[in-house]
């Protein structure tokens, strides 16, 4: 589990932090190398929860070569359209100009519309008629975020993408991060052996 440094695991070419790159590209090459992994795509997966949630889904489907499934628990789901519209009065770094400039590049309005921006990314994937690595997420019915990951939970049924989306008892809190990867990791099972997975919304405590 490397650590993000707040970076959203995203490139930030202004900066010359490349977090996507090294957990995409350069942390796959070196502990496979380093250790006897699988080089199999549908043996090879990533997770995260919160910021990492977000980490997890976006190179899960940015280096869909790679990974053969996503697990994301309470995915941090900012890169939207409307994104630059900032709180005035900030109540943590997360929503200053600064973090966001730093985590997103100087102009967040064109982020919120590029493929950071997961639904712009799944339909360009779409398009270009890529499979995409299965996907588990879950989210707490009294987390902050829940709203951000119903969105994207019914995006991806209007895409006819298969996905597995767990909404539980719990918070942004390790209680239900506890809990609910368990389930993801039993999950995972079934994915490796081509067994499916369910698509849509369900509730599960």
């Amino acid at each position: 589990m490397p650590a993000g440094e707040n970076s959203f695991y995203t490139d930030h070419p202004w900066s010359g932090e490349t977090y996507s790159q090294f957990i995409g590209q350069e942390l796959i090459d070196f502990t496979r190398r380093t250790f006897p992994l699988s080089h199999q795509r549908d043996q090879t997966f990533i997770g995260g929860l919160s910021m990492g949630g977000y980490g997890a889904l976006y190179n899960g489907l940015k280096f869909h070569d790679t990974f053969g499934a996503i697990v994301s628990l309470s995915a941090g789901l900012n890169v939207r359209p409307g994104m630059e519209k900032l709180p005035a009065k900030p109540q943590w770094f997360a929503e200053t100009v600064a973090y966001q400039h730093g985590v997103f590049g100087p102009d967040l309005a064109a982020a919120g519309h590029s493929e950071l921006n997961l639904q712009v990314l799944v339909t360009n994937l779409l398009a270009a008629h890529v499979v995409l690595p299965a996907i588990f997420m879950a989210i707490g019915d009294q987390d902050g975020l829940k709203s951000a990951n119903d969105e994207f939970d019914h995006f991806l049924t209007t895409k006819k993408v298969s996905h597995e989306y767990l909404v539980g008892s719990g918070a942004h809190e390790w209680d239900f991060w506890d809990r609910y990867l368990l389930k993801a990791l039993n999950w995972l099972p079934l994915t490796n052996q081509g067994a499916g997975v369910n698509s849509g919304h369900i509730k599960a405590n």
